[in-house]
């Protein structure tokens, strides 16, 4: 870091989320991207090319060897992301990790363990609970706006086709709809049962789980679960990669409901931006909701961004963001939900 606390950046990975997170530090205050790593060098030199990117590794150990690079974004395949995690811990570099964090718990633990013998930063980048929106809903139930918290449905889901060589359709790289984007309904569920009972977050004490496992794919295509946490609160989640569903977070309460109409990427409406993100407050006593106005005024992902910057020094980021106990909580909730269905990786 130089001495205004700004983060020199490399990215693990030349994929869609790595593209994006490019973009997103294009408009970062705090950070500037100066180094990408890939298998191949081609492909390093391409992604450096479309965003202006000095440094171009054609290995994952060339860019951590640059001396110059004090975070590391993690863009890797899920099966990846435990080995290169720890391995940037070793080289002493900060990591944002996509997620999930790993394949599983034991996998998390020991990158955990990783980051806290070599003194590094490490965050989840599950991006939505960076914004702005997350802390305004948490608030709002602590705030008992909708009573006592009795009942939450998460939902992310959709549907991609054939397309049978994307990782996400991959067993080999422990992919499927529960670890691509079950993952947000478990930690969105997790969030909002954890306020309800006043903590950053709540663990499932009961999970049962149903899925459709694809006979090419082997993975989960389509999975729904049943959730019990303390407090007698319930969760539906449902998730999949061949089916699309709304993305809506909705929480039922004792004198109302929240819906959250986006919140996986409350910058984005479908067909283009959002200017605000908004939470819909409703009471059984009235015939209209309460709607909340969350400003960000700034990209989803830059946020992200400037948030691990902002609390570096810490080493983690505060809740609602993934702190290092949340992301062990949501893997082993996670494990759960795949031990339910009978979906098992290489690395388990």
């Amino acid at each position: 870091m130089d001495t205004q606390g700004n983060i020199s950046w490399g990215i693990l990975g030349t994929g869609m989320i790595a593209a994006k997170f490019a973009r997103a530090l294009s408009m970062s205050k705090t950070g500037r991207l100066i180094a990408v790593g890939s298998r191949t060098l081609d492909s390093a030199a391409r992604f450096a090319e479309t965003f202006n990117v000095e440094r171009q590794y054609g290995s994952y150990d060339a860019l951590l060897a640059d001396p110059d690079i004090d975070a590391v974004y993690i863009s890797l395949p899920n099966h990846l992301h435990a080995e290169w995690a720890i391995r940037c811990a070793e080289a002493g570099k900060h990591i944002l990790c996509e997620k999930p964090l790993t394949v599983n718990f034991a996998q998390a633990k020991m990158v955990i363990d990783a980051v806290r013998a070599h003194d590094v930063f490490l965050m989840e980048a599950f991006m939505y609970r960076c914004h702005p929106q997350m802390a305004r809903l948490v608030q709002l139930i602590r705030d008992g706006a909708i009573g006592q918290v009795r009942v939450i449905q998460a939902h992310f889901s959709y549907n991609m086709g054939g397309l049978r060589e994307n990782i996400r359709q991959q067993h080999a790289a422990a992919g499927g709809g529960i670890m691509d984007v079950g993952c947000y309904c478990m930690s969105a569920a997790r969030l909002v049962a954890g306020a309800a009972i006043g903590q950053d977050f709540a663990d499932p004490i009961g999970v049962k789980g149903y899925a459709h496992i694809g006979k090419v794919t082997q993975v989960d295509e389509w999975a729904t679960a049943a959730l019990l946490f303390p407090g007698d609160i319930v969760a539906n989640l449902t998730c999949g990669i061949q089916v699309r569903v709304d993305h809506a977070l909705r929480v039922w309460g004792s004198t109302g409901h929240i819906i959250v109409p986006n919140p996986w990427f409350p910058d984005e409406e479908r067909g283009g931006p959002a200017p605000n993100a908004r939470i819909y407050v409703y009471h059984d006593d009235q015939d209209q909701p309460t709607e909340e106005v969350v400003e960000a005024g700034q990209y989803l992902y830059t946020i992200e961004a400037d948030v691990v910057a902002r609390h570096i020094r810490e080493r983690q980021a505060p809740p609602p963001c993934m702190t290092w106990n949340d992301s062990l909580g949501n893997m082993m909730a996670l494990d759960a939900w795949r031990k339910e269905v009978g979906l098992t990786f290489a690395a388990d």
